[in-house]
């Protein structure tokens, strides 16, 4: 079960007192793949522009000593070393008797000390979908569950932490894509991506107040001028790279950290 109180997702990377108290269920018992996820990736060269960054030993033996963990929680994880740093994808069943499960595909660098995931939902018969655009980061569509200067999580700490935040935020995915509105408090600090995405009966996400938007920050947003801001909003699209998505559907090694890191 993740923990009872985590601090959840804006859309840009900017959350403010995003609290819930939900749980949400793990991945069911099943085997450790292995076989099929303890593989290297093909080696290539970092890119020429600059120089490959030190790998630090202390972060690495950490998260590598943490796998035993992982796997308990999340049994049927799968992971890719490379060579500065390691790839994990993890399913969630998320609640109990769901058709559909989660999967997070999640790169950690001990080079950059940093972690990136994608989400996707699968279900049988079917290709895995991502889950977004909502609450993700802009460009690449990866994970934003929390604000990182809040200090709900911080590179260094638990991996098994980590993934519970990730499940709970597909949890609230699932309840935007069954009723239509995010749940809880969110934080959404750009007024038109607010105007745009936001429904009148969800949480403001301004973080001043603990108002619906309809009755907050609405209003003001529609009243002034937003042309060039939609514009910008627009041509900021939020989708995950193809090599990321293809690994997910495919079950092939995911692409070099340095080069998703780099760009």
């Amino acid at each position: 079960m993740p923990s009872e109180t985590a601090v959840y997702p804006t859309t840009l990377g900017m959350e403010k007192e995003n609290v819930v108290e939900s749980r949400a269920r793990r991945s069911e018992a099943g085997p450790w793949p292995r076989a099929a996820g303890w593989q290297r990736a093909a080696g290539r060269s970092w890119p020429s522009r600059q120089a490959a960054p030190v790998v630090s030993p202390a972060f690495q033996k950490q998260y590598e000593e943490e796998l035993g963990a992982v796997r308990q929680a999340y049994p049927r994880t799968q992971l890719w070393h490379q060579g500065d740093g390691v790839w994990l994808l993890s399913k969630s069943a998320v609640l109990d008797g769901l058709r559909q499960h989660a999967i997070f595909l999640t790169g950690i660098s001990f080079a950059w000390s940093m972690v990136r995931s994608w989400a996707y939902w699968s279900a049988p018969l079917a290709l895995p979908v991502w889950i977004g655009p909502r609450h993700t980061n802009f460009f690449d569509g990866s994970i934003c569950a929390f604000e990182p200067t809040d200090g709900t999580w911080g590179f260094g700490d638990s991996l098994v932490e980590l993934l519970d935040l990730y499940t709970v935020w597909a949890l609230r995915h699932l309840h935007l894509q069954i009723f239509g509105r995010w749940p809880g408090y969110q934080a959404v600090h750009y007024p038109v991506e607010r105007l745009l995405e936001l429904r009148e009966d969800e949480y403001c996400g301004c973080g001043m107040t603990g108002k619906m938007y309809g009755e907050c920050c609405k209003a003001k947003d529609a009243a002034k001028s937003r042309v060039a801001d939609a514009v910008q909003f627009a041509l900021s699209p939020r989708r995950p790279p193809g090599s990321v998505t293809k690994a997910v559907r495919t079950g092939d090694a995911p692409p070099l950290l340095a080069n998703l890191l780099s760009d």
